[in-house]
């Protein structure tokens, strides 16, 4: 009686020893890609899926905070030259 209680307690705590394994590197992967999002916005890195125009497929890009705010000056400047009454635009 004392065998059959053995051998099926072994696997069972084998098992148990596997999962909990398991959940320890999950938490030590997921505190690691938030230590990795922490570094990026520290050095002012953000990412983000974009996809690309007339396409489905997205992925993912990453940018510094003077590349945006280049990006987003070079977006401006447009704007006000196109708007600008004095300029013809042929259709």
């Amino acid at each position: 009686m004392k065998k059959s209680v053995i051998l099926f307690a072994l696997p069972l705590i084998f098992l148990g020893g596997c999962e909990s394994s398991q959940d320890m590197f999950k938490r030590q992967q997921a505190a690691q890609e938030q230590q990795t999002k922490a570094d990026a916005q520290e050095q002012g890195v953000r990412c983000e899926m974009m996809s690309r125009t007339g396409s489905n497929r997205k992925t993912k890009v990453c940018r510094t905070l003077k590349q945006i705010e280049h990006d987003e000056q070079v977006a401006q400047n447009t704007l006000k030259r196109l708007n600008k009454p004095e300029i013809t635009r042929s259709k």
